[in-house]
């Protein structure tokens, strides 16, 4: 693999709004080199069996994941729906793309 791609960990910023309320405002984006690896069948099956629709496979380098619930790759953000080590130290992330009330 290159590692030519970019794509970004993100972590939402949470503030409190004048009712003292936790809201989402934006989110704390870390750039990592990253390969856009295409999702297995069975993984695609056996999401789709639990109500999930796994969109995009993506593999990063283990030491830079600190358990980020979101993935920006390409102007799209994606919730991590899971991740699965691999060889070489590898992290493969597993991703959806957010519905609009995720955001």
């Amino acid at each position: 693999m290159y590692w030519r791609d970019i794509g970004y960990l993100c972590k939402p910023i949470k503030r409190l709004d004048a009712m003292r309320r936790t809201t989402k405002a934006g989110y704390d984006r870390r750039e990592v080199y990253c390969n856009e690896k295409g999702v297995k069948r069975n993984e695609f099956y056996q999401a789709a069996t639990a109500g999930v629709k796994p969109e995009l496979c993506i593999e990063i380098k283990a030491a830079e994941y600190r358990r980020e619930e979101y993935f920006e790759y390409d102007g799209v953000m994606y919730r991590i729906v899971r991740t699965y080590p691999v060889k070489n130290e590898n992290l493969e992330l597993i991703l959806t793309t957010l519905v609009k009330e995720d955001v």
